[in-house]
């Protein structure tokens, strides 16, 4: 098998780490000093099942690569007008395509490049980060992928990927209702990671206030309305049970939006919370609490200064 890691990054580059030290053939894609330090030295990786060093290919192009059984991509979705291009060299018959990226569109945005027959969606639970270039440190008992197909179907390419993927280090799981896992995940990360950066606090911080619990279950109930607009299923309870997780958590929660901002990196906003704001807009669902925080983040959408 060869896997094709597009967006070589804390989230993909520790999955495909794990692939690595399982044996798999995997080809890294990355950029800058985080790319440079691999190419040198490898990529180290601290987790929870060991620590270890990959030595791989880690590369920016593709070009004159054999092809890939299965591409993961990684990337931020806002990277998608230039990564998804990128992969055309690698991409053959049988080649499966399987988006681990945050939001409710990639899966659509992917099928409009190389068609739905290439694409599986997915979802990823995993508290993962960038050290240093080179260097990735992941936390906690949970490294799952969760994916499916668009029709919820066990496919025979379903089937195939759970193999490739099922090893130490990496749990997955095959979703009869793929839509519905995708939305059940927007509730919590269309609205934690958002609200703690509008607000430059910690979720301890966040949920310790006066009105925090209070504006973030508000945020979660109108993604679930929303999500219900467009017919999509979820579980009962799905709230308070998404809430009491991140209480749970807390302490340990890292938000991936809220690195990006106090790196001054781009904001994966529009393609999170931002779609939920449109679709509601669309379907004519109130959603007060999300339009103010897309409001107040709008201006730092390509990075602060």
């Amino acid at each position: 098998m060869h896997v094709v890691i597009m967006g070589a990054g804390a989230v993909g580059g520790y999955f495909g780490s794990a692939l690595s030290k399982n044996g798999v053939d995997v080809t890294f894609v990355a950029r800058g000093k985080h790319l440079e330090q691999m190419k040198k030295y490898g990529l180290k990786i601290d987790s929870y099942w060991g620590s270890f060093l990959v030595k791989s290919r880690f590369t920016d192009s593709l070009e004159n690569t054999k092809k890939a059984d299965l591409i993961i991509l990684a990337t931020k979705l806002y990277s998608n007008t230039s990564a998804l291009p990128l992969l055309k060299p690698v991409i053959g018959n049988n080649t499966i395509i399987l988006t681990i990226q945050n939001g409710i569109s990639s899966g659509d945005i992917i099928s409009e490049y190389y068609g739905w027959e290439k694409v599986l969606q997915g979802a990823t639970y995993i508290e993962t980060e960038i050290i240093d270039p080179g260097y990735i440190q992941q936390t906690g008992s949970v490294a799952m992928i969760e994916f499916g197909e668009k029709n919820g179907k066990i496919s025979d390419r379903c089937l195939k990927v759970k193999e490739i993927l099922d090893i130490d280090g990496i749990q997955v799981n095959i979703s009869k209702d793929i839509v519905s896992t995708l939305w059940v995940k927007m509730v919590s990360v269309g609205a934690i990671g958002t609200l703690a950066t509008a607000a430059r606090s910690s979720l301890v911080e966040l949920i310790s206030g006066e009105f925090g619990s209070e504006s973030l279950k508000n945020i979660m109930e109108e993604i679930v309305a929303v999500g219900k607009s467009e017919g999509v299923k979820f579980p009962i309870g799905v709230v308070e049970e998404k809430f009491n997780s991140a209480i749970d958590e807390a302490e340990e929660f890292k938000s991936s939006l809220q690195y990006d901002f106090n790196n001054h990196k781009p904001l994966e906003l529009d393609d999170i919370l931002g779609t939920v704001v449109r679709i509601a807009k669309k379907n004519d669902i109130p959603t007060p609490a999300s339009t103010i925080l897309m409001s107040v983040l709008e201006k730092y959408k390509k990075g602060t200064k």
